[in-house]
């Protein structure tokens, strides 16, 4: 995608990766048997979200990249509404309420932060802790889960693909920070392995059971083959040294964010 296209279509490619998460955690959230209402990518949302912060507390951006990424950020509204929403609907009393609360707020802070820059990094600063309150939540909720669960609710996950939705806001805001945007294939890696490695220990140690039956081992078999996807077109592109696409990582988001739907199925 040109850079000219991606200028101009600036916030419909930002709206269509938070429609994308909140599509697969829509559906996945339809096969949810329990009655509270818990999301299962709204730490991805959070940590694309503190990425930003970190970008714009510490990144040396230009008034028109700052605009153009605070203009990204909104985008993440949609995913907190819809969520809060349908946390206040719940039977249930949960935390995903609090963690929509804090997402809206972060969101909040990034549109009104101030230009003077002693002023903006107070303003940012008490966005980072409120995104913190945001996680503490999100990890409450993942704690009162029965160890069964662990699979399907697995922070890693949502943490791989939170990595991933950050690195796509950067290039769809048309981010210069390329020292941080080359981290990023390298931190993704390092939670692809130990994701895969938590998740096969836990197979280990509680899930043989689950993987007995033939649904179990396809869910099984589709969620490591999509770490190895997730994994050849990263290498791909570190042999190549080609830079991640904006069209590649809407195809790595999708995947990363599917994760959690394979092990619905153990």
């Amino acid at each position: 995608m040109s850079e000219q296209a991606s200028k101009s279509f600036l916030v419909p490619l930002s709206i269509l990766a938070v429609v994308m998460v909140l599509a697969v955690d829509l559906f996945i959230f339809s096969f949810q048997s329990q009655p509270q209402v818990l999301s299962h990518l709204g730490l991805t949302v959070l940590v694309a979200q503190l990425i930003s912060l970190l970008v714009f507390y510490k990144g040396e951006i230009c008034p028109g990249q700052r605009g153009r990424l605070i203009k990204v950020n909104l985008a993440f509204a949609l995913y907190w509404i819809v969520w809060f929403v349908m946390s206040l609907l719940s039977p249930e009393p949960t935390f995903t309420n609090v963690l929509c609360l804090c997402g809206l707020s972060i969101v909040y802070f990034i549109w009104k932060q101030p230009k003077e820059e002693k002023l903006r990094n107070s303003f940012l600063l008490m966005a980072a802790l409120v995104g913190g309150l945001g996680g503490l939540a999100g990890f409450m909720s993942l704690s009162l889960l029965p160890l069964s669960d662990f699979a399907e609710y697995n922070p890693i996950a949502p943490i791989l693909a939170g990595v991933i939705l950050a690195n796509l806001s950067l290039l769809i805001a048309k981010s210069r920070l390329q020292g941080l945007i080359a981290l990023f294939p390298f931190v993704m890696m390092i939670l692809l392995i130990l994701n895969a490695a938590v998740i096969f220990i836990f197979l280990i140690l509680n899930g043989l059971e689950s993987a007995v039956n033939s649904e179990g081992v396809f869910a099984y078999a589709i969620y490591f083959i999509c770490h190895l996807m997730i994994a050849a077109i990263l290498a791909i592109h570190s042999v190549k040294k080609w830079g991640l696409s904006i069209n590649t990582l809407f195809i790595l988001l999708f995947i990363g964010a599917c994760l959690p739907l394979w092990m619905r199925f153990v």
